[in-house]
């Protein structure tokens, strides 16, 4: 096999925490290493052109991968529509992240970290390296995170307490939408319907819907714990300001 029919292959298999998995994540760290680096060194104006430059980035790999899957006649419209909270982030991540908006950041912060952490530690990915949807999915998730990471380091829009309420609000609005859409379509977009095939936390949650009712809770859990770093971050700038 070629390597351009194992790019497009569908069955090369992926296993949680074997040597793949184990191999993205070590990409994963280096590039949150090298985008330490560059928070620390690079002016505003040069990490200004980093952070544009990746939401870029993100967007063209999202469209190409998509594209391959037309062109193949693989794309299917009940799993592969850029509406999953990940996926939408990454196709209009150049207007959520061109011009730096702190509001905005946190709420896409506590959504990224507390969902998009989560996808990598547990990816609900059946297709392994090197297959177009094993590079997308890595992409889509490790670039999300790093994007978030240096945008909020590098322009110091840390996220706030409130923010929490405001983001649980948004993520019960877009999963209503995201219902209703699952219902029209037969899909099942952000797991409201139905658990993912592999493994993850929800299925320690129980049966539908109770896993969606608990989810919530945890959710809140998750963005709470994820501000917690930030409670010594404001009272460090606030004390620096002063």
């Amino acid at each position: 096999m070629t390597l351009w029919q194992q790019f497009l292959s569908v069955e090369i298999e992926f296993h949680s925490f074997g040597a793949q998995h184990l191999g993205a994540l070590t990409v994963f760290a280096l590039c949150m290493l090298a985008t330490v680096w560059c928070i620390r060194n690079f002016d505003e104006r040069q990490n200004l052109l980093f952070s544009r430059r990746l939401s870029i980035f993100l967007v063209i790999t999202v469209i190409i991968f998509s594209a391959i899957k037309i062109y193949f006649n693989r794309f299917n419209l009940l799993i592969d529509l850029p509406i999953s909270l990940c996926n939408l982030f990454a196709i209009l991540a150049p207007l959520l992240f061109w011009h730096p908006n702190q509001r905005r950041l946190e709420v896409i912060y506590f959504l990224v970290m507390a969902g998009t952490i989560q996808a990598m530690l547990t990816p609900d990915l059946y297709v392994g390296f090197p297959s177009n949807e094993f590079f997308k999915y890595w992409i889509v998730h490790g670039g999300l995170v790093v994007l978030v990471i240096h945008n909020i380091f590098a322009f110091q829009m840390y996220p706030r307490l409130k923010g929490i309420l405001i983001t649980f609000g948004w993520l019960n609005v877009y999963s209503l939408g995201l219902y209703g859409l699952n219902l029209l379509m037969g899909a099942n977009y952000l797991y409201l319907m139905n658990k993912p095939g592999n493994a993850s936390i929800l299925d320690l949650l129980g049966p539908w819907p109770l896993y969606i009712l608990v989810g919530e809770l945890l959710a809140m859990v998750f963005f709470a714990l994820f501000y917690l770093p930030f409670i010594y971050v404001n009272k460090t700038d606030q004390s620096a300001k002063a």
